[in-house]
C-alpha cells in the first residue's frame, strides 16, 4: 500500500474492515515522511519515497494500491509505469482525471471502500489459473514417479564421484521475489559455488546469468545427466509444492536477482517453470540476457494453456535430442 502519513490509518482500517478475501496489506510505503520501521495496526512501514522502488525490486510485492491524492498527474503516471515495468499489478485510487499509461489491461476494481483503476499485464480468468495448477499437480506426481525410478539407477553413480548428498539444493528467486529452494541431482563437485567466482571471466552470457562450455566444476556423471536433463527431475517436487510450474521462466539465483534492474523483475511476475520459451528456442545460441528477458516478457503477456502444452511437447523433443534445458 502506498499513501501519505495523514491517510495511512484511515486506509489500513478501511481495507481491514472490508475483508476482501484475496487481499491483505503486508507493507506500507509513506511518500511524505520517512516512517520506515514503524507500524500501523501491526503492519510495517517498509519504505519511503526514496526507497520504495528499490524495495519493490528486491522484496516480494504482488500488488500495489496507490492512494496519494495530492500527487501531480505526471508523477502518478511515472510511478504506475515503474511498477508495471516490474510486472507488479497496480491498483490506483480513482480521482477526477485520466491517466495515459500503457498497460496490458485496465479495469475498475475496489480496495477497501476505495474505487480504483487496476493496471495489470493482463487479466487471466480464474479457471485458467486453476487448470494450470491442476496440470502442474498431475505433472508433478508423474514426474516424481519417474524421478524415483531414475534415482535407483543414478544414485550410486553420483555418490561415487561426490561425498556430498545425492540431491543438490540452492536458493532461487521465484514469483515476484519469493525465495525458495530448488532441487537437482548433484552434477558438480562440492566446491562448485566457491569456484564460480573464479570462473566469472569465462562467462559466455552477456548479462545476469552464468554459462560456460566445459565447466570444470561438473563431474563426469554430471555431464551426462545435464546433457540429458536428468539432473532437473527432482524439480518436480518444486512443481508439486507450487514453488514452480511445469512451464514458466527460469528462476534466477539470489546473486543474479540482486543485480536486477526494475524491468528485469517483470520476468518473475509469473511462477517460474521447469521449462520455458528459452529452453526450447535454441538456448545454446542465445547469450544475451536482455534477449532472454524479452522472450520471457512476451511469454507472460501472451500466456495460454495451449502454449504451455506446446512448450511441454517441444521440451520432450529437445530432451530426446540430448539438448536438455538448464
Amino acid at each position: 500500500m502506498l499513501t501519505t502519513s495523514d491517510r495511512m490509518d484511515e486506509v489500513v482500517r478501511s481495507i481491514i474492515k472490508e475483508k476482501t478475501w484475496n487481499l491483505w496489506v503486508t507493507g506500507i510505503i509513506i511518500t511524505d515522511k520517512d516512517l520506515t520501521g514503524q507500524q500501523v495496526m501491526d503492519i510495517p512501514i517498509v519504505a519511503n519515497r526514496n526507497t520504495m522502488l528499490q524495495y519493490a525490486i528486491r522484496e516480494v510485492v504482488d500488488e500495489v494500491f496507490i492512494l496519494i491524492p495530492e500527487e501531480p498527474d505526471e508523477q502518478i503516471q511515472k510511478l504506475v509505469q515503474r511498477f508495471e515495468e516490474m510486472g507488479i499489478t497496480v491498483d490506483l485510487n480513482i480521482n477526477l482525471y485520466e491517466l495515459d499509461v500503457e498497460s496490458g489491461s485496465k479495469y475498475l476494481n475496489r480496495i477497501g471502500k476505495y474505487p480504483t483503476i487496476t493496471f495489470a499485464q493482463r487479466e487471466i480468468p480464474l479457471y485458467m489459473i486453476v487448470l494450470k495448477r491442476l496440470m502442474d499437480i498431475l505433472g508433478g506426481i508423474v514426474g516424481l514417479l519417474i524421478t524415483a525410478v531414475v534415482t535407483i539407477v543414478l544414485g550410486p553413480m553420483i555418490k561415487l564421484e561426490s561425498s556430498r548428498p545425492l540431491f543438490f539444493s540452492q536458493k532461487r528467486v521465484g514469483r515476484n521475489g519469493r525465495i525458495f529452494k530448488i532441487y537437482k541431482f548433484r552434477s558438480m563437485y562440492a566446491d562448485a559455488e566457491e569456484r564460480k567466482k573464479e570462473l566469472m571471466e569465462q562467462n559466455e552470457m552477456d548479462g545476469l546469468m552464468f554459462k560456460m562450455t566445459d565447466d570444470p566444476r561438473i563431474t563426469k556423471i554430471g555431464k551426462f545427466i545435464r546433457k540429458t536433463s536428468l539432473d532437473e527431475l527432482p524439480q518436480f517436487w518444486n512443481v508439486l509444492k507450487g514453488d514452480m510450474s511445469l512451464v514458466g521462466t527460469r528462476p534466477p539465483t539470489v546473486d543474479e536477482f540482486e543485480q536486477y534492474e526494475g524491468y528485469h523483475k517483470r520476468r518473475l511476475s509469473m511462477t517460474p517453470g521447469l521449462t520455458g520459451v528459452w529452453q526450447v528456442s535454441g538456448r545454446s545460441d542465445i547469450t544475451d540476457f536482455e534477449e532472454i528477458v524479452s522472450m520471457d516478457v512476451e511469454y507472460i503477456k501472451n500466456w495460454s494453456l495451449k502454449r504451455d502444452i506446446e512448450i511441454i511437447l517441444k521440451t520432450v523433443q529437445v530432451v530426446l535430442h540430448s539438448d536438455g534445458a538448464r
